[in-house]
């Protein structure tokens, strides 16, 4: 009898600890983490996408128009400070040959500068004049050399290069003290610059251009956005604003691949490891430590999460009602004000499936 109890007690045991597995399983799936929630109609900067996250600055200078150092010795800033990648963006002016008369080829020796763990990009900075306004553009990669010519409509200059495979954004608006109504009347408008880090360093407010993005996506624009260096003294203003990128490899067709589809996020600072919605409408972040969680729509539609005197955060779920908000982004700050921000995602009216 005896006997029997023991392996009775054995038997009890044994589908205890069965159970107590089964349920390990449980919480390590899908449906314990929300996974299974995800509104994946919204991509807040290609977390959801597979790959590997790649640091890179989008717009940089060199002594090929009014940066301080050859291009060679620019770029190996980036390559010893840990970036995956950066584009030399110098001013079209630079191509210019006085002599001649004419713009030279716009060409990096990139067989010297790239190797298999860094990659430097093609592009430009295009400058221009329009009813007392100063516009700069950058344009980065494929037909990044199709000029902007005098008077050239604007959209339709944009609209040349996204055509032709390349990532283009407006840059610094608030440096350049360009009117919001600017940038609203240019209809094909895919990125703008909203933190310049070398502006922010030497103009304080003007390198942050947060309100331009804001009214674009306001009106329903789906605009995304990008933080740079606009470094011209590597060294010294730079490591200040980039992006991180999400992309299969560190090729230029891959990364340009990914800005374009906007598989990106960008800070001056914190990093993020995670961002969504979940079907309800709550907004899912994970980040490294900062003082504010918050996400940010139209007028007085904010919710934020915010770390007790003397600690950080490192996650938060915000509540958001979508009912009375066109467009969510996401930024996370940290104790000096350093900050990351998701893309803005504009609201989905149908249902999520």
């Amino acid at each position: 009898m005896k006997a029997i109890s023991r392996w009775l007690l054995l038997g009890l045991m044994f589908l205890g600890s069965f159970a107590s597995g089964s349920k390990a399983a449980e919480d390590k799936s899908p449906a314990a983490d929300g996974n299974d929630a995800v509104d994946t109609r919204y991509n807040f900067g290609g977390f959801r996408e597979p790959g590997n996250w790649y640091k890179g600055n989008l717009h940089l200078h060199s002594t090929i128009s009014d940066g301080n150092l050859a291009p060679l010795a620019t770029v190996e800033v980036y390559r010893r400070s840990g970036y995956h990648f950066t584009a030399l963006t110098d001013h079209i002016g630079g191509f210019w040959d006085e002599e001649k008369k004419k713009y030279k080829p716009l060409v990096y020796p990139l067989e010297q500068m790239n190797t298999p763990d860094f990659l430097v990009l093609p592009a430009i900075e295009y400058d221009t004049n329009r009813n007392g306004e100063v516009l700069h553009f950058v344009v980065v990669g494929p037909g990044y050399d199709l000029r902007l010519e005098e008077g050239q409509d604007l959209s339709k200059a944009m609209k040349k290069w996204w055509d032709n495979g390349a990532f283009a954004f407006m840059a610094h608006p608030h440096w350049s003290l360009d009117g919001t109504d600017t940038l609203e009347a240019i209809s094909f408008l895919p990125a703008v610059e909203v933190f310049n880090y070398a502006t922010s360093i030497e103009e304080g407010i003007r390198g942050n251009s947060q309100m331009y993005w804001d009214r674009l996506l306001m009106k329903n624009r789906a605009v995304l956005g990008v933080a740079t260096d606009d470094s011209h003294r590597p060294g010294q203003d730079s490591g200040g604003g980039w992006v991180m990128v999400k992309a299969n490899a560190l090729t230029a067709e891959n990364i340009i691949t990914a800005l374009r589809k906007g598989q990106f996020y960008f800070s001056s600072g914190p990093s993020l490891e995670n961002v969504y919605s979940d079907r309800e409408g709550g907004l899912h972040v994970q980040c490294s430590p900062v003082k504010f969680i918050r996400a940010l729509s139209t007028v007085g539609r904010v919710a934020q999460a915010a770390a007790p005197q003397g600690e950080t955060l490192k996650k938060a779920v915000l509540k958001w009602d979508w009912s009375k908000s066109s467009f969510v982004r996401i930024e996370c700050v940290d104790e000096i004000g350093r900050t990351a921000w998701s893309q803005g995602v504009l609201r989905i009216d149908e249902k999520p499936r």
